[in-house]
């Protein structure tokens, strides 16, 4: 398993989440697929396994991989983050995939969205359509999101494992709550301040969700968890795009 993840976390520019009932899903997921031709996009397994048959011609880099965990403890740490956070295994792994893999999390369609919302700490609005130039720099810029800010992220959680400091934690969170709103600024081409505009995107730190869920003691000692405690920014493609 740690073979191909590594011959993939290299190439990834996105880990994806969609559910093929929901209507216009489908329309999306195909405008992704060509818009990301020559760039690899990983799919979860929780995903692959609903929708074998319809995704098999966009597998083997075209541009989807099917994602694996490097570490069998990982794949378990995702079903213990779905329990304790309270949200759908699928969102669990999107998020938790997306940071062992250093990708921005891309969300397609709305089925997910209120669980998105309920889970960041900060979003990014925009009172305008994208045209497709948009997309294609703004999921780029996301891409920077999470690659400028991963190191110390992860980091960060390693440092929260290893000392299970409740005090020392609670200035991390803080620390990684500015630096969210200082990367904000990166979409500044398309942020919009009104708090009905549409959300082009999320902010989800692992780290803050698990212990305020979970509980810290339980990550204790657990250094290979952090690796899967980034702060993950997740990109909303609505339903529909052609």
């Amino acid at each position: 398993m740690f073979a191909r993840y590594a011959a993939v976390v290299k190439n990834l520019r996105g880990v994806t989440l969609f559910d093929l009932d929901e209507e216009g899903t489908w329309d999306s997921v195909e405008w992704l697929a060509r818009r990301f031709r020559y760039r690899d996009l990983g799919l979860t397994p929780s995903v692959y396994r609903r929708y074998p048959g319809r995704l098999e011609r966009y597998m083997g880099g075209n541009p989807f991989r099917l994602l694996t965990y490097p570490l069998p403890e990982l794949e378990q740490f995702s079903k213990e983050f779905s329990s304790c956070v309270g949200v759908e295994y699928e969102v669990a792994e999107l998020l938790v995939l997306s940071s062992l893999y250093v990708s921005p999390a891309i969300a397609i369609g709305v089925r997910f969205v209120p669980q998105l919302s309920r889970l960041s700490v900060e979003v990014v609005r925009t009172c305008r359509e994208l045209d497709v130039e948009d997309w294609k720099l703004h999921m780029r810029v996301a891409d920077y999101t999470i690659l400028d800010t991963y190191e110390y992220a992860v980091s960060e959680a390693l440092r929260a494992v290893e000392s299970c400091s409740a005090e020392e934690l609670e200035k991390m969170l803080s620390d990684r709550l500015e630096s969210i709103k200082r990367d904000v600024k990166r979409y500044w081409r398309v942020l919009c301040e009104e708090p009905t505009a549409k959300v082009f995107l999320y902010y989800v730190d692992n780290l803050r969700l698990y212990v305020q869920s979970c509980g810290l003691e339980r990550l204790c000692g657990r250094s290979n968890t952090a690796a899967a405690l980034a702060v993950v920014p997740v990109v909303s493609i609505p339903p529909g795009m052609r």
